[in-house]
């Protein structure tokens, strides 16, 4: 049966033609594709039912060949229900490319050379086992320049387009040898094809050529950032499948650590059309070792609202790339989401550090809407507090010396905040034209039950020349008319301010006690006469 002979293939094409791709299990034994796999299980399945349906009479040798298979076939592939019943991005090895840069005196000498590169690659390939598929070489002519470019600190980087090609590799690795006057600098820096980003430069010193081997392994694997598929669970936690997690031959702790999500959005080739990362947003891991199925479980840390539920169009896979804290300051700029020209100025900035305790006032927004963000120590990330005046415009995450993000875009909230210090004031007048009110009617009382007509007369004379509710009012109205906020968040909590104004007008100065009072002088107080 073809079938039958296509299944018992040792070694199958991955799901893309286009990137062949060699499945492990944790033993380090070959497998087949297992999308392929089911496929061709539901296919013999089909096959033989419909050929029993179709055909009458059938030889039964051969029916009973062909449900052995099937049976078979699907008694292997329920064998292995931890292997196949996760995200394979655990079981796919990194495929490492490390190109090494070493000094002219050892670069002319294509033996030392080759020999090095052979020596590193063996090295790393023991240490990391299945986990990595290592290539050492020497760079090409043309590659020193762009080599150079991607080890300077902070510019921006442009690779070649091999180095995008999610086929041919997923990491580049570029490692650079320098004799220094106390011996050998080494330095290295992590290429991801899939996010398309530069990781931190990792730096180490060797006194001797002998222990330059070694230092260059270590900078290898300290320069490799970790890269993972974003599983969702639910809506504020996530599971990271790590790829290559279940090759690694010992499940050391994780480390406690923030990544980055971004979505990459790929053409029918595999290629990237761009990679954009989700504004504001990080994943927070636990430290300790990873789940039996090589996922890590984290929390989302975001100023959006479900920033990794929403609807993308295409080919879309959600990634996460660990973020590595640096010890300096950030620079965050506040621009008017409307008119991205405008700065916001005079906004309060507040941290949280580790998003836990009360807020810790950084400072306001000069008048180009910048406020300098400070390092902790040791670095983390923290929680961005915004505000102007008491109302919290935005609460989001920032690792230390991340410069993915640097600028926010908020709503101007310029007109509320004139709508709540004018309020404010009316409420201070409010109070001190209530506690007036009061005095006053206490006094009235007073001399109207001591007949005192004279002095009742001249007080409710100046209790009916206060401010009153019917003035409030119209004033407040007046006054809402003006006042216009294009945020419709901030139009809505202008108007609830104002009605929350107009309540406790209409609530402490209720006319009615004072009409009272009017009504009992007029009707007690003796008349007046006229003399001539």
């Amino acid at each position: 049966m073809a079938l039958s002979r296509q299944f018992c293939k040792s070694d199958e094409p991955s799901r893309n033609p286009a990137t062949p791709i060699t499945w492990w299990r944790p033993s380090g034994k070959h497998l087949p594709d297992p999308v392929g796999v089911r496929r061709q299980i539901k296919l013999a399945f089909y096959v033989s039912t419909g050929h029993m349906m179709r055909r009458q009479p059938i030889e039964k040798t051969r029916l009973l060949r062909e449900a052995l298979i099937a049976a078979a076939a699907l008694a292997w592939l329920g064998a292995f229900p931890v292997v196949y019943g996760q995200s394979f991005f655990t079981l796919v090895p990194c495929r490492l490319n490390v190109i090494c840069l070493l000094p002219p005196e050892i670069a002319t000498s294509t033996g030392l050379e080759q020999e090095f590169c052979r020596q590193l690659g063996e090295r790393l390939a023991s240490e990391q086992g299945p986990a990595w598929r290592v290539s050492v070489a020497p760079p090409s002519a043309e590659d020193r320049a762009i080599l150079r470019a991607a080890l300077r600190r902070d510019l921006p980087f442009d690779p070649p387009t091999s180095w995008r090609k999610v086929a041919l590799r997923d990491k580049v690795v570029v490692l650079a040898v320098k004799r220094t006057g106390l011996g050998w600098h080494v330095v290295s820096r992590d290429w991801d094809v899939r996010v398309e980003r530069l990781g931190p430069l990792v730096e180490h010193t060797a006194p001797t050529w002998s222990g330059v081997l070694a230092a260059a392994a270590e900078t290898v694997r300290r320069a490799v950032v970790p890269v993972a598929q974003i599983r969702l669970v639910e809506q504020q936690a996530v599971r990271l499948d790590l790829q290559g997690s279940l090759l690694m031959e010992e499940r050391s702790p994780l480390p406690r650590r923030q990544f980055l999500a971004l979505a990459r959005y790929e053409d029918r080739d595999g290629n990237a059309r761009a990679v954009v990362p989700l504004p504001w947003t990080i994943l927070q891991s636990p430290e300790g070792p990873p789940a039996e199925d090589g996922s890590v479980s984290c929390q989302i840390i975001s100023g959006l609202k479900n920033p990794l539920s929403a609807r993308r169009r295409g080919r879309v896979q959600l990634l996460a790339w660990a973020v590595t804290p640096r010890s300096r300051s950030v620079v965050l700029s506040l621009r008017n989401r409307q008119d991205s020209q405008k700065p916001l100025v005079g906004y309060e900035v507040l941290a949280q550090p580790d998003g836990e305790g009360s807020p810790q006032f950084l400072g306001r927004t000069d008048f180009a809407g910048q406020v300098e963000i400070p390092t902790e120590d040791p670095p983390g990330w923290k929680l961005l507090w915004v505000k102007h005046g008491r109302r919290v415009l935005a609460k989001v995450p920032l690792v230390d010396g991340s410069t993915e993000f640097t600028e926010l875009a908020l709503p101007d909230d310029d007109p509320r905040l004139l709508a709540e210090g004018y309020l404010m004031s009316v409420q201070d007048q409010l109070v001190d034209l209530v506690t007036l009110r009061s005095v006053l009617i206490a006094r009235l009382r007073a001399r109207i039950a001591a007949g005192d007509w004279e002095q009742a007369i001249r007080l409710r004379d100046q209790l009916l020349q206060l401010k009153s509710r019917e003035v409030f009012s119209s004033e407040l109205t007046q006054q809402q008319q003006r006042l216009f906020c294009p945020d419709p968040v901030g139009q809505k909590q202008i108007d609830k301010m104002f009605e929350e104004t107009r309540r406790l007008v209409n609530l402490y100065l209720n006319p009615r006690e004072v009409e009272e009072l009017v009504k009992e002088i007029a009707m007690k107080a003796p008349r007046r006469t006229d003399t001539p």
